[in-house]
């Protein structure tokens, strides 16, 4: 009677022990299924906008050559330029702080200006804004780190 029961207390032992087991490989997969979408929703909300449309494109292109070449000149190295018969230092969007810049900031910059630069908030829309700012990015800064060095590894 007591083998019969140390028997089937140990029986069950197993049993549990497996079903512990077996539970736990569940959970584990549920919880690293769970956390692989989590990664992959965040990974998607933080992925950049989607890029500009080629009618887009060619409107923030008109935008930037009737507004801002005449200081950042058409490939955007910027320089020292006469507006007015002042002398301006604009600053290149290929290097230094000006690829440190969010979105946002920039978009603020050409709203409000400053620094020598006149404001825009009542010549452009805040589309428009926007679109140079795209503009910018994918034009003069596509492939360059914050240290003004191409990420490629030519």
């Amino acid at each position: 009677m007591l083998r019969l029961k140390l028997s089937l207390f140990a029986s069950a032992l197993a049993l549990f022990a497996l079903a512990c087991s077996t539970n736990t490989s569940t959970v584990t997969e549920t919880v690293t299924n769970t956390n692989r979408a989590a990664n992959a929703n965040a990974a998607s909300a933080n992925a950049a906008a989607p890029a500009a449309s080629p009618d887009q494109s060619a409107a923030a292109r008109t935008t930037f050559n009737n507004s801002c070449v005449k200081c950042h000149k058409e490939n955007g190295e910027g320089g020292v330029t006469e507006i007015d018969g002042e002398k301006l230092r604009t600053p290149s969007f290929k290097g230094g702080h000006a690829l440190k810049h969010s979105d946002a900031e920039y978009a603020k910059q050409i709203t409000e200006g400053g620094e020598g630069m006149p404001k825009f908030k009542d010549r452009l829309t805040p589309e428009q804004i926007n679109g140079l700012v795209r503009f910018i990015r994918s034009e003069f800064q596509s492939g360059l780190n914050a240290g003004g060095a191409s990420n490629s590894n030519k």
